[in-house]
C-alpha cells in the first residue's frame, strides 16, 4: 500500500502539520513530567518531523523513523540535528532510550502487512525492553466509533494542492478505509495522485492489557495537553516501565 507519496506529504505537512505543533507543548511537559529531561527519544512514525524539531528544541536526541521517503525528505532538512531512519516500526532496532512517541494514529496503520494487534503486541514488548527504568511510551491510536455508519466525505485545499477525502469505518471487520485523492498545482494545470490508507481499530481495553502484558503501566489520555483535544474515536495512552 502506498502511504505518503510526494504529493500528500508535502499536504501532509503544509496543511496538517498543526496536529503535530499542538500536540508539542502538551507531549513536553509530560516527558518533564515523569522526570525525563535529557535522553534519546525515539518517535515511531515521524512524519515530516514536526514533533522531532520539537523534542530537538528541548534538548533530546531523537531518532525518527517511517516509511515514507518523502516524508522523510521533508523531516531531514527541517530538523539536521535529528537521526532518520527509513524503516518500518515493526522492523526498526530500538536502542536503549529514556522515551518512545508514536503520534498521529501511528500504530494502527497498516502500511506495513504484518499491521495488526498480534504485531503490535510484539511492538510494545521490544519497546518495554528499549525503555530505560522510568522511561516512557506516549502513543494514540483510532479506535472503533471514529466514523459515523455512514461514512464521512469532505475536502480541504491550500496554496498549491486540493485533498478529497472519504473515510469509511467497517465495524463487523474492525478496519477503517480511508481513500484520499489529491490535486497538486505543477505550473502547468494539476497533477492528480490517489492513495488508500487502511487503518485496524484499537479497543481502549485491549490496548491497556496488552501495556501491561509488555510490563508497562498505563493510563489513557483525552488530548496531548489543553491545545490538543481527541475528538470520538480517537485515544491516547502514556505508559511507564517501571
Amino acid at each position: 500500500m502506498v502511504a505518503y507519496g510526494r504529493d500528500l506529504a508535502h499536504v501532509h505537512d503544509v496543511g496538517y502539520g498543526d496536529f503535530a505543533r499542538d500536540a508539542a507543548p502538551g507531549l513536553l511537559t509530560l516527558l518533564r513530567r515523569a522526570g525525563i529531561h535529557e535522553g534519546v527519544v525515539v518517535d515511531l512514525g515521524c512524519g515530516s518531523g514536526i514533533w522531532a524539531g520539537a523534542l530537538v528544541d528541548a534538548g533530546y536526541d531523537v531518532i525518527g523513523v517511517d516509511q515514507s521517503a518523502d516524508l522523510l525528505a521533508t523531516a531531514r532538512d527541517r530538523v539536521p540535528g535529528a537521526t532518520f531512519v527509513h524503516e518500518s516500526l515493526f522492523n526498526v532496532q530500538l536502542p536503549p532510550c529514556a522515551a518512545v512517541t508514536a503520534i498521529g494514529e501511528v500504530l494502527t496503520y497498516s502500511t506495513d502487512q504484518r499491521a495488526g494487534r498480534p504485531a503490535v503486541t510484539e511492538l510494545l514488548q521490544r519497546i518495554a525492553g528499549a525503555l530505560r527504568p522510568g522511561g516512557l511510551l506516549l502513543f494514540d491510536v483510532v479506535t472503533p466509533g471514529r466514523e459515523a455508519p455512514a461514512g464521512r466525505r469532505t475536502w480541504s485545499e491550500g496554496q498549491d494542492w486540493l485533498l478529497c477525502l472519504d473515510a469509511r469505518e467497517d465495524s463487523a471487520a474492525g478496519t477503517l478505509t480511508r481513500r484520499i485523492t489529491v490535486f497538486r498545482e505543477t505550473g502547468e494545470g494539476y497533477r492528480r495522485s490517489d492513495e488508500i490508507h487502511r487503518l485496524w481499530l484499537y479497543e481502549r481495553g485491549a490496548a491497556l492489557a496488552d501495556l501491561e502484558a509488555a510490563g508497562l503501566r498505563p493510563r489513557t489520555l483525552t488530548g496531548y495537553g489543553r491545545a490538543l483535544r481527541f475528538r470520538e474515536g480517537h485515544i491516547g495512552f502514556a505508559a511507564v516501565k517501571p
